[in-house]
């Protein structure tokens, strides 16, 4: 008994040392802890502050640049200042500058940078004169237009008489300054307007042969200038003066030429009593004398 009390009166001042000391390093542990977080807090606080005001800076800056950036575009396409006063067109002949302005829209006084050039370019390639066209900027109100034009080749009958360039295109209606040009017949195109190719393989190969021809010392003077295609096995050739005829097949040209080459001296010794060449047969020259033509009338 006398132990037992002894054991409990030693272990009681003990307890009451412990209890103090939990107590103090309680206290202890939570000041500290306490200054930890309110200085982290502040801390994440300051930085969030400074990222908040960085952002709306730029923000500023990129508005204010897009808007300096949409000032500056509005002032130089509405300032008169680049306004189209002077157009120069290089490269037409056939065409006129009135015919330009009606087909593209006239250009006179609309601002330079608000022209679309590739757009303008290609309006203008439409037409059926023009083969190429290019457009640049002469600050600060002009434009330059380069163009070339298509090269009348031939005249072409269809509903009326066309001109046709020497791709098959149709450039418009005949007109007074190019009446020398070769005529062509013979042709049932369903389309003409102008720009539409017309050229199928009878009428290409019909200005090859024509062009070959005349080449000849014996057209020199009187040259071929008018093709009638009656048929797509036969092609007649006929001279300035309307006096000699070259019959022709289309797929036998080159042989042909060949043929009336080697003959063509016996031909222009009768040149002047000439009524027409034959040369749609194979290995064969046929000719007709108007002398001869005469004389086989009166028998």
């Amino acid at each position: 008994m006398n132990l037992t009390l002894l054991q409990e009166k030693k272990l009681a001042p003990i307890w009451e040392k412990k209890e103090p000391i939990k107590k103090q390093s309680l206290k202890l542990n939570g000041k500290p802890g306490g200054k930890r977080k309110r200085e982290t807090t502040n801390f994440n606080l300051a930085f969030l502050f400074t990222n908040i005001i960085g952002a709306l800076a730029k923000a500023i800056l990129i508005v204010a640049f897009f808007y300096a950036v949409f000032s500056g575009y509005r002032f130089i396409t509405h300032t008169p200042y680049f306004d189209i006063n002077k157009i120069n067109t290089t490269g037409i002949k056939h065409l006129s500058n009135e015919e330009l302005n009606t087909w593209t829209g006239f250009l006179i006084g609309k601002n330079i940078f608000q022209l679309d050039l590739g757009k303008f370019s290609k309006k203008l390639a439409t037409h059926p004169w023009i083969h190429t066209a290019s457009v640049r900027r002469v600050f600060p109100q002009g434009i330059n237009i380069k163009i070339k034009e298509r090269i009348p080749f031939a005249r072409i009958k269809l509903d009326k008489i066309h001109i046709m360039d020497n791709y098959g295109i149709l450039l418009g209606p005949e007109t007074s300054n190019l009446t020398k040009l070769p005529l062509i017949t013979g042709i049932k195109a369903k389309n003409s307007m102008p720009g539409n190719n017309v050229a199928d393989e009878e009428i290409i190969r019909g200005l090859k042969a024509m062009h070959n021809l005349n080449l000849l010392h014996m057209f020199k003077k009187n040259p071929i200038e008018s093709m009638h295609i009656k048929s797509k096995s036969r092609i007649i050739f006929l001279t300035k003066n309307k006096n000699i005829r070259v019959y022709m097949r289309p797929g036998m040209i080159q042989e042909s030429l060949k043929n009336l080459i080697l003959v063509i001296d016996t031909i222009e010794k009768n040149e002047p009593n000439l009524k027409y060449i034959d040369l749609s047969f194979k290995n064969k020259v046929v000719i007709s004398n108007q002398k001869k033509l005469k004389k086989t009338n009166k028998t």
